[in-house]
């Protein structure tokens, strides 16, 4: 299981990831003659893109995802207060360094799409170009600020003290929150990604890592602000949104507003909508 150490301003990480080639699923390093693709994921969700890393088409390119701090089997110190997308940039750009990545397409969704946004206005000469799935680039809706609370009282309340923990509550609000991001369909595979990502989040989010939780969920949604034009006009490289129109998180007019700042900008900026996907488009609707 690969995994490098890191330092940034907000603390020592030592982060697991996997490196796909043509050759090997888990390879040792990147295939230097073929371009690479930088996934970030999902929140609490770090094996959305298993799909994709058994896709063909793919394949054929270096396939690079790593856990994101508080997710999956990264460790390091806790999280600090204050924790944001600059700071979770800035934790991506260091673990880049230390395998020494070249400039990479960008595959971002929902919680890791603005982090590599920030990482294409703070140095565009990372960046080749940004796919964006169920992008979360803007200020939160008021209405998704209501569910995400839900599902944290529901998590929190799960643990009442150091040796309590009620498993059901802990049900509710995980599964609760995988129902909002596949819009009540689970499917085989959406059940598969649950129940590895509900074990890996006891891990992270039991009652000694409530604060972990609170900053890695709350905190980083709420304290999330829309760039700027002066931000995005310093992306260079082009960007694909892709969007489901049974995303019951987000509505579709979150994304064209996205796409027309893009535009407004001077950005190279398209839209996909797939229609009948939920938030999690890359898992429901893969082949597209």
């Amino acid at each position: 299981m690969p995994f490098i150490h890191v330092k940034t301003s907000s603390g020592n990480i030592k982060f697991h990831y996997i490196i796909s080639t043509p050759d090997s699923d888990v390879a040792d390093k990147i295939d230097p003659d073929i371009p690479v693709l930088l996934f970030f994921h999902s929140l609490a969700f770090p094996h959305v893109f298993h799909s994709q890393f058994g896709d063909p088409l793919l394949r054929k390119f270096n396939l690079v995802v790593f856990d994101m701090r508080s997710h999956g089997e990264t460790e390091g110190d806790d999280l600090p207060d204050g924790y944001g997308v600059e700071e979770a940039a800035e934790d991506a750009l260091a673990f880049m360094d230390a395998l020494r990545l070249p400039p990479c397409h960008f595959v971002a969704m929902d919680y890791g799409s603005p982090v590599a946004l920030q990482i294409a206005i703070s140095y565009p000469d990372r960046v080749l170009s940004l796919f964006f799935i169920s992008q979360t680039c803007l200020e939160e809706p008021p209405e998704v600020r209501e569910g995400h609370q839900q599902v944290y009282d529901c998590w929190i309340a799960a643990f009442p003290g150091p040796d309590k923990f009620d498993n059901e509550r802990m049900m509710e609000g995980g599964y609760g929150f995988a129902q909002f991001m596949f819009s009540n369909n689970m499917t085989k595979m959406a059940d598969a990604l649950f129940k590895i990502s509900f074990e890996l989040s006891q891990k992270h989010w039991g009652y000694q890592g409530l604060k972990n939780y609170r900053i890695a969920t709350l905190d980083f949604l709420y304290n999330r602000k829309s760039q700027p034009r002066s931000a995005l006009s310093r992306i260079r490289c082009p960007v694909k949104l892709v969007y489901g129109t049974d995303d019951v998180a987000y509505p579709q007019e979150y994304n064209e507003k996205f796409y027309r700042e893009l535009e407004d900008a001077g950005v190279d900026v398209s839209l996909l909508v797939v229609p009948g996907a939920p938030h999690f488009v890359s898992v429901a609707h893969a082949s597209q």
